[in-house]
């Protein structure tokens, strides 16, 4: 079981270093809402406040692995 508990904190420690090298703030979010937290948006994701989809191209395999 700890192999498994080891395989998830690994994805997610990777996934925190996508979120910080790729991710970028919600524009709509930083003009309608100054005060708050812009959600952080990853290439081609949708922001679930105000429907804002970020254009960027997806990440390749290479730019995925190497984060």
């Amino acid at each position: 079981m700890s192999e498994m508990g080891d395989d998830f904190k690994a994805l997610k420690d990777h996934k925190k270093a996508l979120r910080a090298k790729y991710g970028i703030e919600c524009p709509d979010c930083k003009r309608l809402r100054p005060k708050t937290n812009a959600t952080i948006l990853m290439p081609q994701q949708r922001c679930r406040v105000d429907g804002y989809r970020d254009q960027r191209p997806e990440l390749t395999d290479d730019q995925w692995s190497q984060a």
